[in-house]
């Protein structure tokens, strides 16, 4: 069976130790080069220290013999870290003299033992050279000084690690009851929404680092929620409010023809209860066209669009609309405008536009539709200098089925600047309303195009 050990169910906690263990396991290796890396540092020195003493022994032995190598043995001292030695052998193996006891070595660099008559036998290291005579010069140094710094090199990393695994344990903890703190409140503003809370809001600190981003991303993200369930509840009641009208009007003439024999009276009734029929549903059609464009998915099917001649095909139109209402109306656009969109919706658009400033307006109004290039951008202007909106108004004009009190004599559902700026959205613009003192200027930007 094998025993799995449960991890917090805190993230920021299994974040913690997961990091924790990862620096354990830098650490170990580590401490595992520097000591290595030490011992090899402090071998080589012993090495290098028994090489010189072989050569000067060497060299002594071949111009004073071997009772110059006996005086250079008895004024030896300890030239390092660790204790040197060196005894003469004869090639069988007997020894002539010298200040270790050990026995003959092969040739070569060894691993000997020493014979201490106090301790036992002590691990050394020895270099065993050829005399011109044929005897064996072997000088060694005792490595027990070496084990012993080996021996406090680990354990003062043995106390490093400690110290530093308590460090790091530490520092995980605090990490992670950070990471728990910071995120608390947004887990908080979250279960408050799953709760049915939409006003709650995250909060956000002064740091403004990640946390404080996400926290003021998540707000951000609440308000866009809130504000899209409050235009849903007030969509539906206006939707109620003004599906009731036609809907009470078309079930009276229903009622009225059930027992009418009057056959032009039954007639115009059916007339009727289709007009009402077709208010209906034009209502849900702009409803649908204002969805569909929200969704987004048009933009697959953007084209280079000529908004010049666009424009002045619709100015026609509208000249011919405005004086049937006993308006004026005039057209400045300039030439070589292009965007990219779809046209049936642009020209939804600036129809829209067109068709509240003529029928929101007094007769003798003048309407005036222009066009033209202001740097990147492409502004399409519908001025009246009618009543206008007043400036409190202009924001809560383009939410759907908004009617000012001006408005409720004429016919419309309120749905007209709601499709536009859906329209401007989609094609990556902005509607402006602005005051024209007098009248209303209704200003269309659209990013440019490089003509096709």
């Amino acid at each position: 069976m094998t025993l799995r050990l449960p991890l917090p169910r805190s993230a920021s906690y299994r974040i913690a130790i997961i990091g924790l263990l990862f620096y354990i396991c830098a650490l170990v290796p580590l401490g595992i080069g520097v000591s290595y890396a030490t011992h090899a540092a402090l071998l080589n020195q012993i090495d290098t220290s028994i090489t010189q003493l072989s050569t000067t022994l060497s060299n002594e032995y071949r111009t004073e013999g071997a009772a110059g190598v006996m005086r250079v043995l008895t004024r030896l001292r300890s030239g390092g870290p660790v204790p040197q030695g060196a005894a003469l052998f004869t090639a069988d193996g007997r020894m002539l003299g010298g200040n270790i006891d050990t026995t003959l070595p092969p040739l070569g660099w060894q691993q000997i033992s020493l014979n201490d008559p106090q301790e036992g036998p002590d691990p050394a290291r020895a270099l065993v050279s050829r005399l011109p005579d044929g005897n064996r010069l072997v000088v060694a140094a005792d490595l027990e000084a070496l084990e012993a710094i080996n021996h406090t090199l680990f354990g003062m990393f043995g106390l490093a690690a400690l110290a530093l695994l308590v460090l790091g344990t530490g520092t995980a903890l605090l990490l992670a009851r950070y990471l728990h703190r910071r995120l608390a409140p947004i887990t908080t503003t979250a279960d408050a929404v799953i709760a049915g809370n939409l006003q709650h809001r995250a909060e956000i600190g002064h740091t403004h680092d990640e946390f404080d981003r996400v926290a003021n991303s998540l707000n951000a993200m609440l308000n866009r929620v809130a504000a899209l369930v409050e235009n849903l509840r007030q969509v539906s009641a206006d939707l109620a409010h003004d599906l009731r009208t036609p809907l009470v009007g078309l079930r009276n003439q229903l009622e009225r023809m059930r027992g009418e024999e009057d056959m032009p009276l039954k007639q115009a009734r059916i007339e009727h209860a289709l007009d009402r029929t077709d208010e209906v549903l034009a209502l849900f059609d702009a409803i649908l066209r204002i969805a569909e464009v929200d969704a987004g998915h048009l933009t697959k099917s953007f084209t280079t669009i000529d908004v010049s001649t666009l424009l002045n095909d619709l100015s026609d139109s509208a000249q011919a609309i405005a004086e049937d209402c006993a308006h004026t109306f005039t057209a400045h656009i300039t030439t070589g405008l292009y965007v990219s969109g779809d046209r049936q919706l642009l020209a939804q658009a600036v129809l829209n536009l067109l068709e509240n400033a003529l029928r929101h307006t007094p007769a003798g109004t003048h309407v005036a539709l222009s066009a033209m290039r202001k740097g990147n951008i492409i502004q399409i202007d519908v001025r009246d200098d009618g009543p206008g909106i007043p400036i409190a108004d202009h924001h809560r004009v383009r939410q759907r089925f908004v009617r000012l009190e001006a408005s409720r004599s004429t016919p419309g559902h309120g749905l007209g600047l709601s499709l536009v700026d859906a329209i401007a959205q989609a094609h990556a613009g902005q509607l402006h309303l602005v005051d024209a003192q007098p009248g209303l200027l209704a200003s269309l930007q659209l990013p440019c195009e490089i003509a096709p």
